[in-house]
């Protein structure tokens, strides 16, 4: 699921890409930009963040701070890395009920954006509760992982 949302994330960034281009074209050669693109474009950018962000924590692409861990041994490091993914598995859960309770509100009181494009927030923010949602499962398989000696470091095959 998280490559296919990766995939997802990297034809939205295609999309957004090429929009751009042709809205710069548009504005600089004839004068004509579109009222639209911007907008959407700020949009569809959420909707790459959060499809990509579980698929970067499976992979081990997210940054780390290794300078820190290398005066430790292998255990000591994988003991950290076990602590660090339980926090950040809270604060996925903290996150994931949060970015919940904003999309109901926003399906409940029809929520739209204040612009010409009058855009429903529900179907923008729905994005942060799916990829939270996967952000949260790829941490628990990490720490699984981690804990049974599986994998040596986070994200290396979650």
């Amino acid at each position: 699921m998280n490559t296919f949302c990766a995939t997802v994330a990297g034809i939205v960034l295609l999309f957004i890409t090429f929009s751009i281009f042709v809205d710069v074209f548009l504005r600089y050669v004839f004068g004509r930009p579109t009222i639209w693109i911007t907008e959407v474009s700020t949009y569809l950018f959420l909707y790459l963040i959060y499809l990509g962000t579980a698929y970067a924590l499976q992979q081990g692409m997210h940054i780390k701070v290794t300078f820190l861990l290398s005066p430790f041994g292998p255990r000591s490091r994988r003991m950290i890395d076990l602590i660090t993914s339980i926090f950040a598995t809270f604060f996925t859960l903290i996150l994931l009920w949060q970015a919940s309770v904003m999309t109901w509100e926003a399906f409940k009181g029809n929520w739209t954006s204040p612009t010409i494009l009058n855009a429903p927030y529900a179907y923008i923010h729905v994005v942060m509760v799916f990829g939270t949602l996967l952000l949260l499962l790829t941490f628990i398989c990490s720490a699984i992982l981690q804990f049974t000696g599986e994998q040596s470091e986070p994200g290396a095959g979650a």
